[in-house]
C-alpha cells in the first residue's frame, strides 16, 4: 500500500498527511479500507499499457461441463483480459478462461501493486479517486466531493492522454493484419 497516494488523497481533502499506511488513526483507516478496490477498479476500466502482460496460459485437466470444449487457468493478477492470441471466442468463469482451442495466450490488465511501477500521471489519478471516495466521510461536504470529482476527471484524462501518447507506435500494439488474415 503506497502511503505516498494515501497522503496525496488525504491532503486533497485538507487532512494532514500519514507517515505509514498502518497508521492508527481514523483517516488512515478509511484510506487503507479503499484503496486497494480503488486502485484495482481504475486498472481494470483502462488498458494501461503499464498494466498489461502477455501470457501462455496453462490448461486446466476438466474440461468445462458444456459450452467451451477446454479451460485454461488465467494468471492470479489479472484484472481484465484484453483479448486471445489467436483470436476466439471465449467465456471467463471463476479465474479460468474458456474456449475450444488446445492452447491460448491472452494479453490481459494486470494487478500493479508496486506503486513504482505506476506511471506519475496515474498515481496521481488515483490518490484522486481515492479522495472521491473519502469526501463524504471526512469531510462531509458535498460540494468538496463534487470538487474532487471535477479533480478526478481531470486527472484521468491527463493520465489516460499520456498513456495513449507513452507506449510505442499504435502499429507495435495490434497483431499484423496480414498474419491475422493469413489465418
Amino acid at each position: 500500500m503506497s502511503v505516498e497516494i494515501l497522503s496525496s488523497a488525504l491532503i486533497e481533502l485538507g487532512e494532514d498527511r500519514i507517515a505509514s499506511a498502518d497508521q492508527d488513526t481514523e483517516r488512515a483507516r478509511l484510506a487503507r479500507a479503499v484503496y486497494e478496490v480503488e486502485r484495482d477498479a481504475l486498472l481494470e476500466e483502462h488498458p494501461w499499457k503499464f498494466a498489461i502482460r502477455r501470457v501462455a496460459l496453462a490448461r486446466l485437466a476438466a474440461a468445462p461441463a458444456f459450452g467451451f470444449a477446454r479451460a485454461f487457468r488465467l494468471p492470479a493478477d489479472c484484472l481484465h483480459v484484453i483479448g486471445t492470441e489467436p483470436e476466439t471466442a471465449y467465456g471467463i468463469e471463476g479465474g479460468n478462461l474458456l474456449c475450444d482451442l488446445d492452447a491460448v495466450a491472452v494479453r490481459y490488465v494486470r494487478r500493479v501493486e508496486n506503486p513504482a511501477e505506476m506511471p506519475p500521471t496515474f498515481r496521481v489519478a488515483l490518490a484522486a479517486r481515492v479522495a472521491v471516495r473519502l469526501a463524504r466521510k471526512i469531510t462531509g461536504s458535498s460540494a468538496e466531493k463534487e470538487r474532487l470529482e471535477a479533480l478526478y476527471r481531470e486527472r484521468l484524462r491527463t493520465a489516460k492522454g499520456r498513456d495513449a501518447r507513452g507506449g510505442g507506435t499504435p502499429e507495435a500494439n495490434r497483431p499484423d493484419l496480414l498474419q491475422r488474415a493469413r489465418r
